[in-house]
């Protein structure tokens, strides 16, 4: 039921929708991934953005760099143009014309990055993009291959799952990754994270691996962030319907009922109560590597 090959088109119908309600949970897991890369992101010449979405990342970044960094170019990538479009209108320095750090906006497929040249990129980044690429043995190869094979970084934010009981116990309610399984579970009950092309990166020992094995990079770090943010029932379930990852608005009225009820029930498993706002966590995991400086 799940729809992790959601196409561009799927994507340009929910960019505002994304921009306006999802991208603030982003927003603060992106602070945390400039604060962590902020010495490479001083050092580098080039950063590139894989899967930048509306542009998280960019705002986060033009919070730390409110000025920019001299002689530095930061590409924005995404498979969706709506994405990239959605991006232009919000990132935007203030003071354009002594802003220092050139800002591009590239469609780009994540698998293959023919628009890069290789052996040209300082810095490359995901936020909640490279994780959730169906196709992660093309995703890494074109990544290696942009990298710079001296001194290159590679800094990807995934997503953390099955800390709902824990948190919510502590009273900072079910997380939001957890939330968002509830639907796709319940009408796909053989649908599992196991299964999950992204399931590599879900814990910090197995996202470690993937870059020192996978990916062939050294010196490799991995951080944990959480967050919590505030929502209205209601609107966090419309931020689902509209998601092509979930497919729901593809399913019929009975099975969206049935996956709404479901959703109730979970978000309330804490005692938390649907006329009041909801508390939801989000937990992530940014995982650092760097290729060999030899």
């Amino acid at each position: 039921m799940s729809n992790l090959n959601a196409s561009p088109d799927e994507w340009l119908a929910q960019a505002d929708l994304y921009s306006d309600q999802a991208a603030r949970i982003t927003e603060l897991h992106g602070a945390d991934l400039v604060t962590i890369l902020k010495d490479d992101i001083l050092k580098a010449k080039t950063i590139l953005d894989v899967g930048s979405g509306t542009g998280a990342f960019a705002r986060a970044y033009l919070q730390q760099f409110p000025k920019g960094v001299p002689n530095q170019t930061l590409i924005l990538s995404d498979l969706s143009a709506g994405m990239l479009d959605k991006a232009k209108e919000t990132v935007k320095p203030v003071g354009d014309d002594t802003f220092q750090t050139k800002i591009v906006f590239q469609v780009e497929d994540g698998t293959k990055l023919e628009g890069i040249e290789s052996d040209s990129i300082d810095l490359v980044v995901s936020l909640f993009g490279v994780f959730l690429i169906p196709d992660q043995e093309g995703a890494q190869k074109a990544i290696s291959r942009v990298l710079k094979k001296k001194d290159g970084t590679f800094a990807n934010a995934s997503w953390m799952f099955g800390l709902s009981e824990q948190l919510s116990s502590a009273g900072f309610g079910v997380t939001l990754q957890d939330a968002f399984q509830v639907p796709i579970q319940t009408l796909d009950p053989k649908f599992t994270l196991q299964d999950q092309s992204f399931y590599q990166w879900a814990d910090r020992n197995r996202a470690k691996s993937v870059l020192s094995d996978q990916y062939n990079l050294v010196d490799v770090q991995a951080y944990s962030a959480l967050h919590t943010t505030v929502w209205q029932f209601e609107n966090f379930w419309n931020m689902l319907m509209s998601n092509p990852m979930t497919n729901l608005k593809n399913c019929t009225k009975e099975d969206q009922e049935r996956a709404k009820e479901a959703l109730k029930a979970f978000v309330t498993s804490d005692g938390s109560k649907l006329d009041k706002p909801l508390l939801f966590s989000s937990g992530s995991i940014v995982t650092v590597g760097r290729s060999s400086s030899s």
